[in-house]
């Protein structure tokens, strides 16, 4: 029989900033951190979203390190490397982020890299061997 560890509460906020129609996506690596993406809505605007990217440490789950994602649609999928240092995001406009450790640092964590599919959605991401190189390669709709 399995029993309940620790249990983490978040803060409370109203129920209008939360966005439960968006499906949560969320990736684990093998440094045992834990990312998942959430969506908030602006207090004063209720069309404008904050895509948010949060990683913790599973053996401090208490810690929560929360990110800003800047993309400007929602995020389709999260996707860590062998390391475990470096995180893969993309969204369902095509735009594609790589964040990583700042100082080999859990709760500090950077965009190093960004490019875009210029509005195709990201279905997946992988990353090939050791990550050292990415390579994008997609084909467009309607192209022959």
């Amino acid at each position: 029989m399995m029993e309940i560890a620790y249990v983490c509460e978040w803060e409370k906020r109203p129920k209008v900033n939360h966005c439960p129609s968006i499906p949560l996506v969320c990736a684990w690596s093998c440094r045992n951190l834990i990312a998942f993406t959430t969506d908030l809505k602006d207090e004063e605007d209720d069309k404008d979203l904050s895509h948010m990217i949060h990683i913790t440490d599973t053996d401090h789950p208490w810690d929560v390190y929360s990110i800003n994602s800047g993309h400007t649609e929602v995020i389709s999928c999260l996707e860590w490397d062998q390391s475990g240092s470096r995180l893969l995001s993309a969204d369902g406009e095509g735009q594609i982020k790589c964040w990583g450790m700042t100082e080999h640092l859990v709760n500090s964590w950077e965009c190093t890299q960004s490019t875009s599919v210029d509005g195709d959605p990201i279905k997946a991401l992988s990353w090939l061997h050791n990550g050292v190189k990415l390579t994008l390669k997609f084909k467009r709709r309607g192209s022959i």
